[in-house]
């Protein structure tokens, strides 16, 4: 978590103001509906594939600090698109974390572009995606598939609420 996640978790109730019109601030909980897309429009990972609305607090570090960043002053209702750099998401593409690997390494089923599980350089079984398929070995890749791609996070606030005002219905449950 980085400096200003660790600060507002610190400060997070008396930060999100009480007497103003709800808009999002560091150390409120938000209740928010996201789209995640690729730039090409592919859509990757959205509240509906999760299960609903996210509900977090701005500042701690739950979404890429863009994101929280950039929802900052919206009240519920408002709409925006933020572009999130890979550095802020699954980082950038490392061509390092390739790595050949004899066939008789990988038990299971073999496929160009499919997700398999195999030992990295430290004998760590890991996911990685077979790259290239030779007689007798594979290259598989380590990054994660969307390392080194810009994320748009398209999203709609639905809720602004106080940290001691949520903490408390949840003690009322």
């Amino acid at each position: 978590m980085n400096t200003l996640g660790q600060e507002a978790a610190k400060n997070s109730a008396k930060d999100c103001p009480t007497d103003q019109k709800a808009v999002v601030q560091r150390g409120c909980r938000v209740v928010m509906d996201f789209v995640v897309r690729l730039v090409s429009g592919k859509v990757v990972d959205s509240s509906e594939k999760s299960g609903g609305p996210a509900s977090f607090v701005c500042g701690k570090g739950d979404f890429p600090k863009p994101v929280e960043e950039g929802i900052i002053g919206l009240s519920p209702g408002e709409v925006k698109t933020i572009t999130v750099h890979p550095f802020y998401a699954y980082g950038l593409y490392d061509p390092k974390k390739q790595m050949l690997v004899a066939m008789e390494r990988i038990p299971q089923p073999i496929e160009q572009g499919k997700v398999v599980k195999v030992p990295d350089q430290l004998g760590i079984t890991r996911p990685a995606v077979v790259r290239d398929i030779w007689p007798g070995a594979i290259m598989v890749d380590f990054n994660h598939p969307l390392a080194g791609q810009a994320l748009k996070f398209e999203v709609v606030i639905r809720e602004v609420i106080r940290e001691e005002d949520s903490l408390e219905n949840e003690k009322e449950q």
